[in-house]
């Protein structure tokens, strides 16, 4: 286990490596506008970036734990849409979420955690209610959770939906299997075109 000195040390070391070598050389990102928000799990450990095989500066990323969406999140993902006008919001998920983990056995044994904690768990169980999907597979579980953050987004935000409604902006509701790192489409909310492994399209 490290310590806040050395974590800090660690960071600082790997700075080195990114700024001084390219320092003057560095280019800007090519993208003024980015590719795509993607709202991921905060836990997962990889980055988008690297999921999506993208460069730097060319994606716009928002995390919490479990997908929690609050007004702070939504301020963030209205300001990508509205502001930096990117046309795609991917909802990134991963199969062996410890929030959907612990949503599933809050469900199964009636045991919630204490303080903030339990937001997650309280929203991962109401997807799990919503979409119907029992509690023996954490990867449906987590597929339903993902699928929920999308429509739920459409939900809460007024300006996201009027620019999905008008063909602006579209979401993508997909999941990282943890082993192989494919990457699995659950549903589409407006006009992404042809999915093929699509399970769901909300339009």
């Amino acid at each position: 286990m490290s310590d806040p000195k050395s974590a800090w040390h660690q960071l600082r070391a790997g700075n080195e490596l990114f700024y001084v070598p390219a320092a003057g050389r560095r280019p800007k990102p090519m993208n003024q506008t980015p590719t795509a928000a993607v709202f991921r799990c905060a836990d997962s450990p990889v980055g988008s970036a690297m999921v999506f095989g993208q460069s730097w500066g060319s994606l716009f990323e928002v995390s919490t734990w479990g997908h929690v969406i609050d007004s702070g999140v939504l301020a963030t993902i209205e300001y990508a849409v509205d502001t930096l006008e990117v046309p795609l919001i991917v909802i990134l998920g991963h199969d062996e979420c410890p929030a959907m983990h612990a949503a599933m056995r809050a469900w199964d044994e009636a045991v919630i955690p204490d303080g903030v904690a339990r937001v997650p768990v309280q929203q991962g169980i109401a997807s799990i209610v919503r979409r119907g999907v029992g509690t023996e597979s954490v990867k449906a579980v987590t597929a339903a959770h993902i699928v929920e953050t999308g429509v739920a987004l459409t939900q809460r935000s007024p300006s996201i939906a009027s620019s999905i409604d008008t063909g602006r902006c579209a979401i993508v509701c997909a999941g990282i299997d943890s082993d192989s790192g494919y990457l699995r489409t659950y549903a589409t909310i407006g006009p992404v075109g042809d999915v093929s492994d699509t399970l769901l399209e909300c339009v």
